[in-house]
């Protein structure tokens, strides 16, 4: 507006600046909001939060039935003073029964996720595979095959490995473990003492066995016994084809090795046969898992132990989700209190208990 202009001039300057302010306002608000927004970016990469978000061991996409890895890990800081006094004190070897056209597809994600925690990893296969590092081992692959393979891994880690762990668990290449808790289970217990512990199941064996699915973790004189007095006595532990649980468990009461019990003290169970939502949520009477198990159990929530130890069935992905669930995410606010070693236990009192127990499964 100018000096000396009509009234009616001014008025039509001013809605004409108005006119283009009103357009012109979003256009400004946008850039304004793009260059703040760069400019936060930029600080954001020099600023360590604290946490890490991404997947445990890296993601993968599937392609033409094989995963492969794409590397996307970052370590977390959380360590655990207890874990690693645990890691150092309870050695445990695992050893996962696969084969080779399962290499790829399901041992390498044991590999990547819960498998790092064992003091020592063998994969035992038929097959020689450098990407896995699986052991050969002098038998035919297939499923009458199972406890063949079972007896020559269990002869290959007494020769080479007997000394380098205190307990030995095997498991197959669809299992995942939290090893920080089965290590706290095993940690009052004697490696001397000729025991072994799982997913107890009641039918075939008088005293009891270990579901192979769910895992099965022997001591140290549980494995000596087996190879020294089971396996080259065929009148105690058959060579003969069979499932592969519940000949080890025929083989192991034969040589005195006790089924132990794996409860928490509140009897739930730590070792599972099937994923955690077939735990979870009820199942009818009819379920053969009712029918096989040896001690009563509940469903639903009150199923399963705070400090479960495995669980079977698990799918290459979910492998990475349970991963980043257990060991990444954490609900703010919400603290338990400080966590201690349980006390050593008498062996001798809780082999004389395990051994003479019976099944209080009614079905």
């Amino acid at each position: 507006m100018y000096p000396g202009s009509s009234l009616k001039t001014r008025l039509s300057n001013l809605m004409l600046h108005q006119n283009i302010s009103n357009h012109l306002r979003p256009f400004l608000m946008l850039t304004a909001g793009l260059v703040i927004g760069f400019g936060f970016s930029l600080q954001l990469r020099h600023i360590d939060c604290g946490f890490r978000v991404s997947f445990p061991s890296g993601f993968f996409h599937r392609r033409e039935e094989e995963y492969v890895m794409v590397p996307t890990r970052i370590s977390s800081k959380d360590d655990s003073t207890l874990a690693a006094q645990l890691y150092n004190e309870t050695r445990v070897l695992c050893w996962v029964l696969t084969s080779p056209a399962n290499h790829a597809k399901k041992a390498i994600h044991i590999h990547k996720t819960w498998g790092k925690r064992c003091n020592k990893l063998l994969f035992m296969s038929s097959e020689g595979d450098k990407a896995l590092d699986s052991i050969k081992l002098p038998v035919k692959e297939g499923r009458g095959n199972l406890w063949n393979k079972t007896r020559e891994a269990m002869k290959y880690i007494y020769d080479n490995h007997l000394n380098d762990a205190d307990w030995f668990l095997k498991t197959d290449d669809d299992t995942y473990v939290i090893m920080e808790n089965l290590r706290v289970f095993l940690y009052p217990l004697d490696t001397r003492a000729p025991v072994y512990f799982g997913c107890k199941f009641k039918k075939f064996v008088r005293q009891g066995y270990m579901s192979g699915g769910a895992g099965y973790v022997m001591s140290k004189e549980a494995l000596t016994r087996f190879m020294e007095k089971a396996y080259p006595n065929d009148k105690i532990c058959s060579k003969r084809a069979g499932a592969e649980d519940k000949q080890m468990g025929i083989c192991l009461q034969n040589v005195g090795v006790v089924a132990g019990d794996s409860r928490d003290e509140h009897k739930r169970g730590r070792f599972f046969p099937s994923q955690p939502e077939g735990h979870l949520i009820p199942k009818s009477e009819s379920h053969w898992y009712w029918r096989y198990i040896f001690y009563k159990t509940d469903d639903g929530l009150a199923c399963c132990s705070d400090y479960a130890v495995s669980f079977h069935y698990i799918q290459p992905s979910s492998m990475y989700v349970l991963d980043y669930f257990i060991y990444n995410v954490r609900p703010f606010g919400i603290f338990k209190e400080n966590e201690t070693l349980p006390a050593k236990r008498n062996m001798s009192e809780l082999l004389d208990k395990w051994r003479n127990e019976k099944s209080d499964n009614p079905l």
